[in-house]
């Protein structure tokens, strides 16, 4: 998952023939989505079309009879294609990306193992993205295939989403800088 992670970055900042002009950098607040409740993200655009984005979301879940826990680290990653619809300012959204999940805690059902998931999701949506300002919005389709553990692949570790189908949405705003 660190080769993955690095390959992401190395493509967002290194990108060939990019012009001054035409990068933009944003940090979003995405409530739903493919970081469960909430992901804070950096966006990065490529070309004027292009955007390659890196999230982080966390999450508690405790057993309030047990005190028992559980946490899970979202990093959702993405690029993605924006299509001007109206002025400049409207973009319909197309793309895909992963949901990397790293869990650990002491849930009964999860016998206190570290599992690490791998989801990958598509993004259908609508942004608002005026040039001249810096705020932006975006609401997503974003459904995705939850996967089995990468490191516990039997079924004693916790399985969120193991090999089911989910459809998720999000709302998100942004400031471009």
């Amino acid at each position: 998952m660190k080769t993955k992670t690095m390959i992401f970055f190395a493509f967002v900042f290194f990108s060939a023939k990019l012009n001054a002009q035409e990068l933009k950098h944003a940090i979003t607040l995405e409530i739903g989505g493919v970081g469960f409740l909430y992901s804070v993200n950096y966006e990065h655009s490529i070309k004027q079309n292009f955007v390659a984005r890196a999230g982080i979301s966390f999450l508690l879940i405790k057993e309030r009879q047990t005190e028992k826990s559980l946490k899970v680290m979202s990093i959702p990653l993405s690029i993605s294609y924006l299509q001007n619809i109206y002025k400049q300012k409207h973009y319909f959204e197309v793309g895909l990306g992963t949901m990397d999940l790293i869990t650990s805690g002491d849930l009964v059902e999860y016998k206190g193992v570290t599992d690490i998931f791998f989801n990958p999701y598509l993004i259908a949506g609508y942004r608002y993205r005026p040039i001249d300002k810096n705020w932006n919005f975006k609401l997503s389709f974003t459904p995705f295939y939850g996967t089995k553990s990468l490191t516990n692949p039997t079924d004693q570790g916790f399985r969120p989403f193991g090999s089911k189908f989910q459809a998720w949405g999000n709302l998100g705003v942004g400031y471009s800088f």
